[in-house]
């Protein structure tokens, strides 16, 4: 089981603010949890494994005061 790297994260939220998109379509921009707690990255998604991961809408991450 692979860790997510944090600064991966803020990238791929802050990429998706930038560009408005709140539900990106592409897999390497989306942001996953599955029933543990653990976050995944849209392109770190096993094989077998999507079944069991939620997507995290992007208005979960706390917008820059």
């Amino acid at each position: 089981m692979a860790q997510v790297d944090l600064e991966h994260l803020r990238e791929v939220v802050l990429d998706n603010r930038r560009s408005g998109d709140h539900r990106p379509r592409d897999r390497r921009r989306q942001v996953f949890v599955d029933p543990g707690g653990r976050i995944v990255i849209g392109d770190a998604v096993e094989d077998g494994e999507a079944r069991q991961l939620s997507e995290v809408h992007q208005a979960v991450f706390a917008a820059p005061a």
